[in-house]
Order: C-alpha cells, then sequence, then structure tokens
C-alpha cells in the first residue's frame, strides 16, 4: 500500500508539473504573439513615415487606386475621360499624389492628385481626391475646362 502511495504522488507530480509547463509555454507564446505584432505595426508606421516624408508614391497607391476607380456623375469613368481628352498622343495614365500641389494649391482642402497623359509628362491635369465622398474635384482652371462635368453644381473653380 505504501508502494502504491508513492506512485500516486509522483504521477500526481508529473500531471501537476505537466500543468505548469504548459501554462507558462503558453504563456510565452502569447507574449512571442503580442512582441510580434508589434514589432510588426511599429515597422509598419516606420516604413510609411518614411515613405511619406521622402514623398515616395507607394504610401498612397491605395487611395490613388481608388480615385482611378471614380466615376463622373454621369456614370463615366473618369480614366476613360482622361483618355479621350488628353491634348497629346495617349501614351499611359500615372496617377500621382502631388505634394507640392498641396502647397501651390492650398485651397483645395483634400489630397492632390496629378494625372499625367503622355510620356513627355507634359500634358498632366491637377484634381483634388475627396476620399469621403469618392469624388475628383478639378483644381485648375484648365482641368476645370477640360472636365466640366466634375464640378459639382453650384460650385466654380478659383484661378
Amino acid at each position: 500500500m505504501a508502494h502504491s502511495r508513492v506512485r500516486w504522488k509522483e504521477s500526481v507530480r508529473l500531471v501537476v508539473g505537466m500543468t505548469t509547463t504548459a501554462q507558462s509555454t503558453r504563456k510565452m507564446k502569447w507574449k512571442k504573439v503580442f512582441l510580434l505584432s508589434f514589432g510588426m505595426a511599429f515597422l509598419g508606421f516606420v516604413v510609411l513615415s518614411f515613405g511619406s516624408a521622402f514623398e515616395c508614391e507607394w504610401p498612397f497607391w491605395p487611395t490613388l487606386w481608388l480615385a482611378e476607380q471614380t466615376r463622373a456623375p454621369d456614370g463615366s469613368r473618369v480614366v476613360d475621360l482622361i483618355r479621350t481628352r488628353s491634348d497629346s498622343s495617349f501614351a499611359k495614365q500615372h496617377w500621382h499624389h502631388c505634394t507640392f500641389c498641396n502647397d501651390v494649391y492650398p485651397h483645395a482642402p483634400h489630397m492632390a492628385v496629378r494625372v499625367t497623359g503622355d510620356i513627355n509628362k507634359r500634358d498632366f491635369y491637377l484634381f483634388d481626391w475627396d476620399l469621403w465622398n469618392r469624388r475628383l474635384l478639378p483644381i485648375t482652371v484648365r482641368t476645370a475646362k477640360t472636365f466640366p462635368e466634375l464640378i459639382p453644381p453650384g460650385s466654380f473653380v478659383k484661378p
């Protein structure tokens, strides 16, 4: 009988020891997951901050992609309007977030977007991208004359 008590105590110690080891392993996994997720979030913040500070285009890619999908109030795609009304021979559209344009046109309250339509980048249009309403609004008089259907009723573009 003494022998069976010893075995029982040893088996209890093994089970209890396994439980505490499993709990500590589980805690270590949560610590690793937390540190890894915090590290990834911090790395993402640093990369996006670097891209924004040095005016790289990739931090603005999701917003520019949404701007490219915009439709005019009559239902036509803005991309197609730019293609058909481009002054020079159309090669490829390039959508770019223009931080310089944000400084030059302070009356544009949203993100300034420059759309280039030719190889030499001389033929371009400047828009104000309203993300919340999903609208492209002309910033310059030239762009407003080229795309009058994008101007909301009752509004006008200041030179």
